[in-house]
């Protein structure tokens, strides 16, 4: 069997599926299964990866995900590991308290928030966290807080990444994408202290 790196798997994924489908997400207004073929998957993904050069992201920085599951999670992960960056998942109902010692502990500068009660929880701990510089929202449908000057939606983000401006850059830190690099920091619940963060390698998902 061959393996791939996390970092171009959707790819040679979709070079051998095309448009087959890689997955559905439910459409909770009109009740309907919505599917993703490996085709749009992948495209979606290099346009992820491009946007992420954009906002600066470097390798090996953290990115923060807060959300219940969501395509656009698989985006962010995937678009992270072709550019050798790390995503930390945050459970989709860590308080405020929670969020903010993760955003902290980690450094993150950017965090993908999933609806409104995500959204809400990091835009209020936004002032007590240093490093954090901005909100990206997966659903269109949260209502942004008034004061707040600097959260995007995630297709405003996503267009930053139309017509793959920074491919050259992507390409690059691909290529020097390493079973050895770390993929995700898992931090624990933290119901016997604060919580600790879990690191796992891309070598750690070829074993499982």
């Amino acid at each position: 069997m061959t393996y791939h790196h996390l970092s171009v798997l959707v790819h040679r994924r979709a070079e051998k599926y095309g448009d087959k489908v890689a997955l559905k997400y439910r459409d909770y207004e009109t009740s309907q299964w919505i599917p993703i073929t490996w085709n749009q998957f992948s495209q979606t993904v290099r346009q992820v990866a491009n946007a992420l050069v954009e906002l600066g992201v470097q390798e090996e920085e953290n990115i923060g995900i807060f959300s219940q599951n969501k395509p656009e999670c698989l985006y962010v992960d995937f678009g992270a590991f072709a550019n050798r960056a790390v995503t930390i998942p945050l459970y989709a109902t860590s308080s405020p308290a929670q969020a903010q010692y993760i955003i902290n502990d980690a450094q993150i500068r950017y965090i993908f928030v999933g609806e409104q009660f995500q959204y809400d929880a990091a835009f209020s701990v936004f002032g007590f966290c240093q490093s954090l510089q901005q909100l990206i929202i997966f659903d269109r449908a949260v209502v942004r807080d008034p004061r707040d000057m600097t959260s995007i939606y995630f297709d405003e983000f996503l267009e930053t990444g139309k017509g793959l401006p920074n491919n050259d850059i992507v390409e690059e830190r691909t290529s020097r994408a390493s079973d050895d690099d770390l993929a995700n920091i898992l931090y624990t619940s933290g119901t016997t202290g604060e919580p600790k963060g879990v690191m796992l390698h891309h070598s750690n998902y070829i074993e499982a």
